[in-house]
């Protein structure tokens, strides 16, 4: 068996693992996290953010432009869930999905922690980015690839499967988008339409297990980025 079949199948395998021991958890429950009675849970860091029926807004114009990332935290700490949301993003566009995040210090980002990327040339898409204040890798895995963290903090990549995810063929243009996030113990499962394009097993000593959840709008251009449908499972209940 050579090795891209070998690690398609251990990534079955994980994915499966986790999922079906979600399903078996009578405990875990779906919030919808932009109802009605969670408004007062989100908290925003500038005045770039809005509801419009039932759907998050970040957006910057001329007039109102940012000159560092704004971030609408949620009043909750998250450990391990599920997460399923649909975006659309302007083609100027720079946002993200931030997730067991630290409070940034002065000078620094309001969240850092991982982070589900989101770009509207779709450069970044789907993406784990990484960029907690004593560990700041940037990318930890592109598209179309497991990056495996050993607990010596030492990095190996493989390839997902054979099936090259590395493109934009799994984003659509202009419309909305599907985000699923599994966040598990060290593992971080990332699909973008139904299709997994980035995943981590993260056993570092020191990585961050339990931390805030957010969403990012980023500094530059004119751009408008919107979330709606946001599903949240607890998989520690």
């Amino acid at each position: 068996m050579n090795n891209a079949w070998f690690l398609s199948l251990i990534f079955f395998i994980l994915i499966g693992a986790c999922t079906s021991e979600s399903k078996e958890s009578s405990d875990s429950t779906n919030e919808l996290i932009f109802g009605n009675e969670y408004t007062d849970q989100w908290k925003e860091s500038s005045n770039h953010w809005r509801w419009e029926d039932g759907v998050l807004i970040g957006e910057t114009t001329k007039e109102n432009p940012l000159e560092q990332s704004s971030f609408l935290i949620w009043d909750q700490e998250v450990q391990d869930f599920i997460l399923n949301i649909s975006f659309r993003i302007s083609s100027q566009g720079n946002s993200g999905i931030y997730y067991r995040c630290e409070r940034g210090p002065e000078g620094y980002d309001d969240l850092l922690g991982y982070q589900a990327d989101i770009d509207g040339q779709h450069n970044y898409t789907g993406i784990v980015y990484e960029n907690f204040i004593d560990r700041h890798r940037e990318i930890l895995a592109k598209r179309g690839q497991f990056v495996r963290i050993s607990e010596s903090d030492s990095v190996k990549t493989f390839p997902i499967s054979l099936v090259d995810h590395s493109n934009k063929d799994l984003i659509k243009d202009n419309t909305w988008n599907e985000y699923e996030l599994i966040v598990k113990g060290a593992l971080i499962v990332q699909k973008l339409n139904g299709s997994v394009v980035s995943m981590v097993e993260d056993e570092a000593v020191d990585r961050i297990k339990k931390g805030l959840f957010g969403f990012q709008l980023h500094q530059g251009p004119p751009m408008k980025v919107e979330f709606r449908d946001a599903v949240f499972k607890d998989l520690n209940r």
